[in-house]
């Protein structure tokens, strides 16, 4: 069982490393099986539903890397600027690091499968649940719901937009746009700036 596990699991990362890469069109089951060192008959074995699935699945585990992230710093009280900053901090490293062939896959599969009725709305789950749990982060500092709302969504947007921006680029100079832009944002008060 320990195999099966370990097998699917690194299958699901490798999928979620390679849409981060190359995007939803070019993330294809012998590139996962090549990037996972995958035996060949291990697609149908843990996914069924093949390449949709496996896409589908990694979306979500990585989805969820960062939406416990925040959630972890929600429960610890971080400030939503804070918590901003640690995620586009993570992803100017993951760019720098990776000479900006890595970007966000969730980005590149809102970007590329915002229509595909089966990955469309795994994104849009997962963007709703970032976007409440930074929105939660603000109205725990007194915002209101609305506007917490609102300036969340502003902020993964500017976020996206400037991961896909530095890579085009090549430069770190997009994050940091968005992060002096939306940090005062999230660091105002209660009725907060606009």
């Amino acid at each position: 069982m320990g195999v099966k596990t370990d097998t699917r699991q690194r299958m699901v990362t490798s999928a979620a490393l390679l849409i981060r890469e190359r995007g939803v069109a070019g993330t294809s089951v012998a590139g996962v099986l090549e990037h996972s060192n995958g035996p060949r008959g291990s697609v149908g074995f843990h996914f069924p539903g093949g390449r949709a699935e496996l896409l589908a699945d990694a979306l979500r585990w990585v989805g969820g890397l960062v939406s416990s992230q925040l959630r972890a710093g929600v429960e610890r009280g971080v400030a939503p600027a804070d918590l901003f900053r640690q995620i586009c901090e993570h992803y100017r490293r993951e760019l720098e690091s990776t000479g900006y062939a890595a970007g966000c896959p969730i980005g590149a599969a809102a970007q590329e499968a915002y229509a595909d009725s089966a990955l469309g709305p795994i994104v849009a789950e997962i963007i709703d649940e970032w976007a409440a749990l930074l929105a939660e982060a603000m109205t725990r500092t007194g915002r209101e719901p609305e506007e917490a709302s609102d300036t969340a969504l502003l902020c993964i947007s500017a976020m996206e937009g400037a991961i896909t921006l530095a890579r085009v680029k090549r430069s770190p100079k997009p994050i940091d746009l968005a992060l002096a832009a939306m940090l005062p944002v999230l660091s105002g008060d209660a009725h907060g700036h606009r």
